[in-house]
């Protein structure tokens, strides 16, 4: 049977970062089938076959099964906005899809904080972050934005 186990995100403040902080590097993977077929399943999503279909996907001129975007972003959103903590409010995020993810391949997620500024009792947060694939070549450039809480506000 599967099994997840769920860690709550520590409660962070804007003062717990810095301009230039990088979080610390998440690896998932190597990435499986039924990685992307759990995935299609939540999201009642089947329609690209080349998503759950090696054969289907080889005969569209694919290598073969690839992973899908969003589902790799959602990776990669839900780490980054853990590193921020449980109390950061995402405002907007955003990511490109510029490299496959296939069956086998590892996902290496990095954020750095770009910029930071004070808003009343709130501090801004910029962040760039990325996935990496096991051959150093980005395959999901992103960022966002959050708001955190300030110490004492």
């Amino acid at each position: 049977m599967f099994k997840v186990d769920t860690l709550a995100p520590p409660e962070r403040h804007f003062e717990d970062f810095h301009e230039g902080q990088e979080m610390p590097v998440v690896t998932k993977g190597p990435m499986s089938a039924g990685h992307q077929v759990r995935w299609a399943g939540a999201c009642d999503n089947y329609a690209s076959d080349f998503h759950h279909d090696a054969a289907a996907a080889r005969a569209q001129g694919l290598p073969g099964l690839l992973l899908s975007g969003p589902f790799m972003a959602s990776y990669m959103l839900t780490e980054v906005s853990h590193w921020l903590g449980s109390h950061a409010r995402v405002l907007s995020f955003w990511d490109k899809n510029s490299g496959t993810t296939m069956p086998g391949d590892m996902a290496h997620i990095h954020a750095r904080i770009t910029r930071m500024q004070v808003e009343g009792d709130m501090g801004r947060v910029e962040v760039t972050c990325d996935i990496v694939n096991q051959d150093g070549k980005s395959t999901t450039p992103g960022g966002l934005v959050a708001l955190l809480p300030r110490k004492g506000a």
